[in-house]
């Protein structure tokens, strides 16, 4: 890898020694810039001589029931399936739903892709939609026309990675609207945290109702436990029963049950990360704008931008070289994805893409 290669998933251990003597600086993966919930770093350690053990059930049902009751009151742990990560638990989705070779799921092409990749390695087939090309708007007319009689999964990134961008609460209804009862949407929420516009959909009526509807959500981004691995999903109870039949035992390790149950009671740490995010998003949007860059609003703890003239690619070359990685944005060919980072993370970023821009 040279010096100015980007890779999905690269961390700043993964960079050359010439870069490890820069004081590497990653925004590329959504990371809580505030680190882990300190509630959740305490349970941790009260658990860490207990690793002999193999994590109970009675454990992770406890976490479902803490799940449910931090959300509503109407929810229950039988509504509450747990998995390693989003990404594990989109893939409980996909293979209790996916579970014959003409089985088809309808996605976005400008979204996140682990769906695509599952159907990549599965070789069944994906009927992608697109988004808006300007706003990235998601139009359910285009959903509509992109499902046949063998589709089985709908998928909806709200608000949507890697735009920021968000679909209101009138919209998912009409999404909702057009797609069969047969076929499971999925609702993705991994960044629903950090959404301040007042016509975000809450979907849980949807769920309490027993619609055919799952949504993913994640202890990675607010709290702060990327690296613990611990996403969950809300549903009604028969998606659930169905989703969770294909989970293995000891799918969650100890340490991220304990973590999770911790996290959920550390409202100070959800609130500095959302105060955080918010300040740091204005003031980034407002230094990027500075720069020639077209920034498109975010509801999330990113932001999508693209430079008037340099190309993504150069911009990534150039801060890679700077010790900095931030990443293309996927399915985008000349956007950049941009983690917002704590102040001074932010600063030291305008700082190094002005001296990229300069030398270009």
């Amino acid at each position: 890898m040279t010096t100015t290669e980007y890779k999905p998933g690269l961390s700043v251990e993964d960079l050359p020694p010439e870069l490890q003597t820069r004081e590497p600086l990653k925004l590329a993966s959504n990371e809580n810039p505030l680190g882990p919930s300190p509630l959740a770093l305490q349970a941790i350690r009260d658990n860490l001589d207990k690793l002999n053990i193999y994590p109970s059930r009675q454990l992770d049902s406890q976490l479902c029931q803490a799940i449910a009751a931090s959300i509503s009151d109407q929810l229950g742990p039988e509504n509450i399936v747990v998995g390693s990560g989003g990404i594990e638990v989109l893939e409980f989705v996909a293979r209790s739903h996916l579970t014959t070779p003409d089985a088809e799921s309808v996605l976005p092409r400008q979204s996140f892709p682990f769906l695509a990749r599952y159907h990549g390695r599965s070789g069944q087939k994906i009927n992608f939609y697109d988004l808006d090309e300007e706003d990235f708007s998601y139009y359910p007319e285009r959903i509509a026309a992109a499902i046949t009689p063998q589709t089985r999964l709908v998928y909806v990134c709200n608000p949507n990675n890697p735009t920021g961008t968000y679909v209101p609460a009138n919209t998912l209804q009409q999404i909702i609207d057009v797609i069969p009862d047969d076929v499971l949407l999925i609702h993705d929420e991994a960044y629903c945290d950090f959404v301040d516009a007042p016509d975000y959909p809450d979907a849980l009526p949807y769920v309490l109702a027993g619609k055919n509807i799952f949504l993913m959500r994640t202890f990675a981004k607010i709290y702060g436990l990327a690296g613990l691995r611990l996403g969950y999903g809300i549903a009604p109870p028969a998606v659930i029963e169905r989703v969770a039949g294909v989970k293995r035992n000891f799918h969650v390790n100890k340490l991220a049950l304990v973590a999770g149950l911790a996290a959920l009671q550390d409202e100070a740490h959800r609130q500095r990360t959302i105060a955080n995010n918010a300040a740091g998003k204005q003031w980034l949007t407002e230094q990027l704008t500075r720069l020639g860059c077209r920034v498109w609003p975010s509801q999330a703890n990113f932001v999508m931008f693209s430079h008037e003239t340099v190309p993504a690619s150069i911009i990534v070359d150039g801060l890679m070289a700077l010790a900095f990685i931030v990443r293309p944005a996927f399915g985008l060919d000349n956007h950049i994805r941009l983690s917002i980072g704590t102040p001074e993370q932010n600063v030291r970023l305008v700082e190094s893409l002005t001296a990229v821009l300069q030398q270009v």
